[in-house]
């Protein structure tokens, strides 16, 4: 890790340029460069080679016509990307040109770099998201960030009937309801209970209805009469205000997840646990050249290796095995689990369980994507929004650093000396010389914060950076591991770091700490949102912990919300997105739409390669090529293959909800800033 004193990087864009006009940009290659004596360079798309924060290499073949003839050679590219996953848009800013090798032109190198410098200066150019993702996945492998985390099996729970579990973070925690102090409400849950003072009977509020027990654990029955006037009142008051998870049971369609008639089972738990569900009995089916079978009528991953005759259940990206449903369930390692998961065919209906087996190509995939920041620039006037602590703040030290952390405010604030304070939010770090401000956007971080361990609760922060700064703006940005994803010691990604933190509570205040169990996590490949992949929420109720934050549709793809719309349009420029409109001229600079503008490569040792018809060339000279063994042509395939930035993206089969998504699974969440007038730390 650089030093932080030394970590501001110069933004792609200049003050004047963000000032005047947006930068144009375009997603049509090549791209036309006129240069001096009526020369023009052709330049391809580039392969992107390695991604360290936000600075890009890569690799490009060019084209350089001179006298009517064409000469081919290739370059390496140095350049600042902005990242925008929800837009597919990937932008590069600052280009500098190096290496530059075109060996039958007879030429000066260094002067054609500087002419196709000088052409592309202060431009930008763009590619998509997908094309990243792809040609990272060709690439070496670079430093990949493992934490050391934490596989200690949950609580799990079976049912063969529609059931809801709904967490609580710890023991039950009572406070007083506003206008009525004689009704208790339970402090560190998202959903709704209520206890009268000198009665023997807990109320619910779930699935637009009053649920009653004599015991917190259950059973839970449907209220015949329901609780008193008081009880409506404190309800309608928590959900107006957004203080609590009404519980709805509905689908991100809107539509209710259960038939007319049909009451659900209320699991409570108090530890973390997961459900594991049945529609009736348990059905299974055989996965085609395997000798696995899965449950056929249940939304989790459950299978029988019919060989050792064990269950196994995928739940937060990590695997689990026992003798029975209702059994004792331990943790199994990527070295554990059966080599039949690894032969999973990609059109099975439980395909999506591929990027949890080590050494598939989804989960090599899914790892790069884990890698990938999600960029923006932010106003550097702009302010943090609601800081709010319970009391005076209590601090907490972080084990393995000399850092400490507020436990009693709702974002996450850091004492790295008794002068010297961060805070991040929505994934835009600030900095102060007080804890209580002023609060200023952060030009640099320490290196101490990113060596909180993963035990801490406040992990998920090392994951936001701050990549440079002009005199207006900031560049900033997060990959998926504030969002609670990372990248296990198997080289596959889990949800959560699997610890079990203890959330802070007081009378009327909770501050949940992150959670990894309990929100019927799964990682979705290949379903509605295409090749963006990432975790999703499968819970009947919104979830807690990590910078994450959504009141609305549950099934919320994690990776792929882009944290910065929080802050509004007019104070974030999220990546490409934001810039311009797409044009075929900027200035000088031509972009073609020629028939062969996907087919020019240059691959890592400078050669320059075409695809036609009939397969790989290799460039020898001026109108010169040589055919390609096919047998050595898997690399280029796969280049080419990751230009193609419309092909369609693979859907999952049928039969199966392939994204993770289990409809009648509940667990625990709520809003940043809403539910308890605390909200998470975002």
């Amino acid at each position: 890790m650089k030093s932080w004193t030394a970590a501001l990087l110069v933004l792609a864009l200049s003050p004047l340029a963000l000032a005047q006009t947006k930068p144009t940009k375009t997603r049509v290659w090549p791209q036309e460069l006129k240069i001096t004596g009526n020369q023009t360079v052709e330049l391809y798309q580039p392969q992107v080679e390695s991604l360290a924060q936000n600075d890009i290499k890569a690799r490009a073949a060019f084209k350089l016509t001179r006298d009517g003839k064409d000469y081919y050679g290739s370059c390496k590219i140095e350049a600042k990307a902005e990242i925008n996953k929800e837009s597919d848009l990937v932008e590069l800013s600052r280009i500098r040109i190096k290496n530059l090798q075109a060996p039958t032109a007879n030429i000066t190198n260094n002067d054609l770099q500087t002419e196709i410098e000088k052409q592309l200066d202060g431009k930008t150019v763009s590619f998509s998201y997908r094309a990243l993702v792809d040609n990272l996945s060709l690439a070496a492998g670079s430093h990949i960030k493992q934490p050391d985390l934490h596989n200690a099996p949950p609580d799990f729970v079976f049912a063969s009937e529609p059931s809801i579990l709904i967490m609580i973070s710890g023991e039950p925690q009572w406070t007083d309801s506003s206008g009525a102090k004689e009704v208790k409400r339970i402090l560190n849950s998202s959903a709704l209970f209520l206890h009268q003072k000198d009665s023997k009977d807990f109320y619910l509020w779930a699935l637009g209805k009053w649920f009653q027990s004599a015991d917190l654990k259950g059973p839970w029955q449907v209220s015949k009469s329901g609780p008193t006037s008081k009880f409506v009142m404190i309800k309608d008051k928590l959900v107006k205000d957004k203080k609590i998870d009404p519980l709805e049971g509905k689908g991100p369609d809107g539509k209710p997840l259960y038939q007319p008639g049909v009451t659900p089972k209320i699991i409570v738990a108090t530890k973390p646990t997961e459900l594991l569900q049945s529609t009736g009995e348990p059905k299974y089916s055989a996965v085609e050249g395997t000798a696995l079978l899965y449950m056929s009528n249940s939304p989790n991953s459950i299978f029988i290796d019919s060989k050792d005759q064990n269950y196994y259940t995928l739940v937060s990206g990590r695997w689990f095995r026992s003798a029975s449903l209702q059994g004792t369930w331990s943790y199994v390692s990527g070295k554990q689990l059966p080599k039949d998961f690894a032969k999973i065919p990609v059109k099975s209906p439980v395909a999506e369980v591929l990027v949890s087996v080590p050494g598939t190509p989804q989960a090599k995939e899914a790892v790069v994507v884990s890698q990938i920041p999600q960029t923006a620039q932010v106003k550097r006037d702009l302010k943090p929004k609601d800081i709010s602590c319970d009391g005076k703040v209590k601090w907490q030290s972080i084990p393995g650093t000399n850092l400490k952390f507020a436990q009693n405010c709702n974002s996450p604030l850091i004492e790295v000396t008794a002068e010297s304070f961060y805070l991040v939010q929505d994934g835009v770090w600030f900095t102060a010389t007080s804890a209580k401000g002023p609060w200023q956007v952060a030009l640099a971080v320490p290196e101490e914060i990113y060596k909180i361990p993963a035990s801490s609760p406040l992990y998920y922060v090392t994951y936001v950076h701050v990549y440079g700064s002009t005199s207006d703006m900031v560049t900033v940005g997060y990959t998926p591991g504030y969002h609670g994803t990372f990248v296990s010691a198997d080289g596959t990604i889990v949800y959560g770091t699997g610890y079990n933190y203890d959330s802070y509570t007081s009378g009327n205040q909770w501050y949940p700490a992150p959670s990894t169990y309990g929100f019927g996590v799964g990682y979705g490949w290949g379903y509605e949102a295409g090749f963006f992949m990432g975790f999703s929420m499968g819970s009947l109720m919104y979830p807690w912990g990590w910078g994450y934050c959504c009141y609305g549709p549950t099934f919320v793809n994690i990776n792929i919300n882009n944290t910065y719309t929080n802050w509004g349009r007019h104070t974030v420029i999220s990546g490409p997105a934001g810039h311009g409109i797409t044009t075929n001229t900027i200035g000088q600079t031509k972009f073609i739409r020629g028939n062969d503008s996907s087919n020019i490569y240059a691959t890592h040792d400078g050669q320059v390669y075409r695809r036609t018809d009939s397969g790989w060339q290799k460039n020898i000279g001026p109108g010169s090529w040589e055919n390609v063994d096919r047998k050595n042509t898997a690399d280029l395939d796969h280049m080419h293959g990751s230009r193609d930035i419309n092909r369609d993206v693979a859907r999952p089969p049928t039969g199966r909800d392939f994204s993770g998504r289990p409809q009648l699974q509940g667990g625990g969440g709520f809003r940043a800033g809403g539910f308890h007038g605390g909200g998470f730390r975002r």
